[in-house]
């Protein structure tokens, strides 16, 4: 059973907390959503996301576009003898998609509950071969030592953009596959900021090529089509459908 459900102050409010102890996984999920619900009251109240306070494992659920563009990476980008480098892999299913094709994956999170669930489920697994914790600053890797890296829906969520372009550009030797939303009005607060709380900002694709040629990156591009839950199709050029922008640094 729960063994307590605990009030923090927090700048001034209260953050609900739920501690758990060993329950049966119905309840559990029972009690992760009510954390959920509470936690994403607070937060709305506040001006500005505490990315700190937010864990993927809070509500794990398959986000479509997400699934849509490992599954790009993996059947273009990918080649069956790569070490393969997921940033932000959140719930996993990254991994577990690119683990069908290549040799090696590594993954890296900010999220330490995220850390923790992902080095329970790969424990033993023949492919992922090491989850890592990330200091938001430095990736833990030697220069040019993957592949490819992939980093899906995360972009829209650090604060410090421009240095993890560059990080990923370091370690990377032969791509940087990144999607992130594209910026649409339906999307938007009239303020200009995302109507997606956890979201600090969106790009057009001119601002975010923009941002890419200011770093030296030198990138292609591809856009995924279509609405929140699919279906979905790619193109090499933007549509009026276009929800995410997939742009592909290529190293050098």
């Amino acid at each position: 059973m729960a063994k307590a459900i605990c009030l923090r102050q927090h700048r001034g409010q209260y953050v609900h907390k739920v501690i758990v102890g060993i329950i049966p996984p119905l309840i559990t999920a029972g009690v992760m959503k009510v954390r959920y619900r509470l936690l994403r009251h607070h937060l709305l109240s506040s001006a500005l996301p505490v990315s700190r306070e937010y864990s993927t494992v809070d509500n794990p659920i398959e986000v479509p576009c997400q699934v849509e563009c490992y599954l790009l990476c993996r059947e273009k980008y990918l080649k069956p003898t790569d070490t393969v480098l997921d940033v932000g892999f959140g719930l996993g299913y990254g991994l577990q998609i690119m683990a069908a094709k290549v040799e090696k994956l590594l993954g890296v999170e900010v999220d330490v509950r995220a850390v923790d669930r992902a080095r329970r489920i790969f424990a033993g697994h023949p492919r992922v071969a090491s989850i890592l914790i990330y200091d938001g600053v430095r990736l833990p890797l030697q220069d040019k030592s993957v592949d490819v890296i992939t980093c899906v829906e995360i972009l829209e969520h650090v604060e410090a953009y421009k240095n993890l372009l560059l990080e990923m550009a370091r370690v990377a030797r032969r791509a940087v596959f990144i999607s992130t939303p594209n910026q649409r009005p339906e999307n938007t607060l009239p303020s200009g900021r995302p109507k997606n709380y956890w979201h600090l900002r969106e790009w057009t694709k001119a601002e975010l090529e923009a941002i890419l040629i200011e770093l030296g990156l030198k990138s292609e591009w591809n856009f995924l089509n279509g609405p929140f839950q699919g279906p979905f199709n790619w193109t090499k050029y933007m549509t009026e459908s276009t929800f995410s922008l997939v742009p592909v640094v290529l190293p050098e």
